[in-house]
């Protein structure tokens, strides 16, 4: 797809992968799980931030680096053999601007280390898929990129009558079953589904309080944007590509940055007929 990108320091396996998804937008990757080897956990290791908050086992990036190359080889020996277990993930309440606030997960410092290989692999292949319309949590895309992109609608003229709106709490409430299916159709390599399955399923500890949610994917997760991407990928850019543009009169244009998005119609009678607002 358009904007997809393949990094410069991208290993040779993983270019292989994204070459491929390019390539062949219908083939499936039975067998990409052996991509997340040790010097995969190394790479991931070292995009941590040094400062980040520490999950619950209270282990930094500085202290997990002591034993570096010991600590990842015993990582990658658990992954193999289906010892690993992902560990309750520490829930805060940030502040928002307009009152209230949005609740974060902190995952363990290991933990963020398997989201962020997994991430990876994934991320080789859904980048070539991926449709231009999706800003967010994208490399080499920002927020700006999407103001733009809808300054270049509205000089055409084509944004005449415009569709903003978010989805409520949307990260609380993806259904993981769906999102597992989802994941299928491009990867159908079970042990990625069951490694993202784990890190999914975990419980939050919110204070003293541990619950076991069982929809959602946890917002400060290195993992949850791109599942997210994928999710709203085929439930609504997708959707809107191949169901709604065919049908309208005018010229429309969808702009999403994760799950905000607006949809710019030509016309005001293809508008009314797809914003719930209007009563149609």
């Amino acid at each position: 797809m358009d904007g997809a990108l393949t990094p410069m320091n991208m290993s040779p396996g993983l270019l292989k992968v994204a070459v491929r998804a390019r390539r062949e937008p219908d083939a499936q990757f039975h067998s990409v799980a052996h991509l997340i080897d040790v010097a995969a956990l190394e790479r991931a290791y070292h995009r941590q931030r040094r400062d980040a908050a520490v999950g619950v086992d209270g282990v930094t990036k500085e202290e997990y680096g002591r034993g570096l190359e010991a600590n990842l080889r015993d990582l990658h020996g658990r992954l193999k053999t289906m010892r690993y277990r992902h560990q309750p993930i520490r829930r805060v309440h940030i502040p928002k601007d307009k009152g209230g606030t949005r609740p974060l997960g902190i995952s363990a410092f290991e933990d963020k280390i398997v989201q962020d290989a997994l991430r990876e692999v994934l991320q080789a292949v859904y980048e070539q898929d991926f449709l231009d319309c999706s800003y967010g949590f994208r490399p080499g895309r920002r927020a700006h990129d999407a103001i733009r992109a809808f300054l270049r609608v509205a000089e055409r003229g084509e944004a005449n009558w415009v569709l903003e709106a978010d989805i409520k709490s949307f990260f609380d409430s993806v259904d993981r079953n769906t999102l597992l299916e989802l994941l299928r159709i491009r990867v159908p390599d079970g042990s990625i589904r069951r490694l993202v399955g784990k890190c999914l399923h975990v419980g939050v500890l919110d204070g003293s309080e541990l619950s076991r949610p069982d929809a959602g994917t946890a917002q400060g997760s290195v993992l949850s944007p791109l599942l997210a991407n994928v999710y709203l990928h085929y439930a609504l850019d997708l959707w809107f590509e191949r169901e709604v543009k065919p049908r309208l009169h005018g010229s429309s244009t969808l702009i999403r940055y994760a799950d905000d998005f607006i949809i710019c119609f030509e016309l005001r009678e293809d508008q009314e007929r797809y914003d719930p607002s209007c009563g149609t």
